[in-house]
């Protein structure tokens, strides 16, 4: 069996690397949704070409209002009520604003995370989704990571079958090439 999302041989459909990966991203998102707020502020118009449209612009990107209105939470909280179902938890109850449910509901899953790594089957989903929203979010924000893919994974497994994971360094922080390691 492989990871789902790094493709890693391992036992089951989640490695430990990308679920920690996961949850480290996820602790992250109440932040996140803060830094977003910077982004709803309207171009000012100065050195851009306008076009030959009667009708003004959208002032502020859709992809930065549909993710402070709801694009994190509501995918998190779906899984969040499946988890609670399963563990027969109290059901999720009104949280208010935006940030309140997008803190709550990464708290909640962060103190559950060994509880959905060994037992939760929709785990994988869960990873994949943490991972989609961060990369929305990393794409409105214009960061861009510094890694660099060197190769892939040359190491061989217990039945002589090559890993093929993606190898990727930072160069600004890579020390020696004892660093290197397959995720």
């Amino acid at each position: 069996m492989k990871c789902a999302l790094c493709r890693k041989a391992t036992e089951r459909s989640l490695c430990s690397n990308c679920w920690e990966y996961a949850l480290d991203k996820l602790q992250g998102f109440p932040d996140k949704y803060n830094e977003l707020s910077k982004e709803l502020v309207p171009s000012q118009g100065r050195n851009e070409r306008v076009g030959g449209s009667k009708t003004p612009p959208i002032p502020v990107r859709l992809e930065t209002l549909h993710l402070r209105s709801g694009g994190i939470s509501k995918p998190l909280m779906e899984h969040e009520a499946n988890i609670r179902v399963e563990q027969r938890h109290t059901r999720i109850t009104f949280r208010g604003q935006e940030f309140n449910r997008i803190a709550i509901t990464c708290k909640y899953l962060t103190a559950q995370g060994e509880w959905i790594f060994e037992h939760y089957g929709e785990a994988p989903e869960l990873a994949k989704t943490i991972n989609d929203i961060s990369k929305r979010i990393n794409a409105v924000l214009g960061f861009k990571s510094d890694l660099m893919t060197i190769g892939t994974c040359p190491s061989q497994d217990d039945d002589g079958q090559t890993c093929g994971a993606k190898l990727q360094i930072n160069p600004s922080t890579l020390t020696s090439f004892g660093d290197i390691r397959c995720k």
